[in-house]
């Protein structure tokens, strides 16, 4: 057994956005003896919304919600929430929002209505005190108080990750010990114990899973192209990634 680890956007879709119905034909006869997992910046709800929509046998991780659907199961690790307030309890002066999300709602602490269209796309729960344990954070940190916030974090055995920063802020990423992207993309390929891993993707972020593989590919003409020199024979608007799953 086969597993394929394949990044969504430009991947399996087209320069448009879309998921051609060859591809969808191909993910069903290629997943009827192998596995595929998709690792995406995708909202974990669209991911879903992919998989269920087309009745398709397949695997998915949310990078972007820390969260996936990994053989029909629930794969997360969530910051519980008395950590989260106390995280909030000792730095409410120096932060200006929070956001986080599951499958359901997007939780939102000291909303700002300039990031109304940069806050996650689920039902949103604007909240002072958290009682719903979350598997990530993201925090707007004023800077000047950045050791003894990352300090704290280690501290409560969490991680962190500076996702973006300014003149005036910090964007940190928090997470559960052991759940950064390493740790999770190798659970993943432990899990399904294949005979080959191929990973397939046309960023170069896409790098971090498809290096762990046995099989390395990048999309053809894409950007990966220039650092992984084996390509597929079409480009994301033709399929590539899938015809070169079936027809290698």
């Amino acid at each position: 057994m086969e597993l394929a680890l394949l990044d969504f956007d430009n991947t399996l879709t087209n320069n448009k956005g879309i998921v051609s119905s060859d591809t969808i034909l191909d993910i069903k006869k290629y997943t009827k003896d192998n596995k595929i997992c998709i690792i995406s910046n995708s909202s974990f709800n669209e991911l879903n919304k992919f998989k269920c929509d087309y009745s398709l046998d397949i695997s998915f991780f949310s990078l972007n919600n820390l969260m996936g659907s990994i053989d029909n199961e629930l794969y997360y690790s969530n910051i519980k929430s008395d950590k989260i307030n106390e995280i909030i309890n000792d730095f409410k002066d120096y932060i200006y929002t929070i956001w986080s999300s599951n499958s359901f709602n997007s939780f939102i602490y000291n909303y700002q209505e300039r990031l109304n269209f940069f806050y996650p796309k689920e039902e949103r729960i604007i909240f002072e005190k958290l009682d719903k344990d979350l598997p990530y954070l993201c925090i707007a940190l004023n800077k000047g108080n950045d050791e003894l916030f990352f300090k704290k974090i280690k501290e409560l055995n969490l991680c962190y990750e500076i996702i973006a920063s300014d003149l005036k802020r910090n964007i940190i990423k928090i997470f559960n010990e052991n759940f950064d992207k390493l740790s999770i993309f190798n659970n993943i390929i432990k899990y399904f114990n294949p005979n080959k891993t191929i990973g397939i993707g046309d960023g170069l972020d896409n790098l971090d899973f498809i290096n762990l593989c046995d099989e390395k590919i990048a999309i053809k003409d894409s950007i990966l192209a220039q650092k992984i020199k084996k390509t597929t024979n079409k480009d994301n608007n033709f399929n590539g990634c899938l015809d070169y799953l079936i027809n290698r």
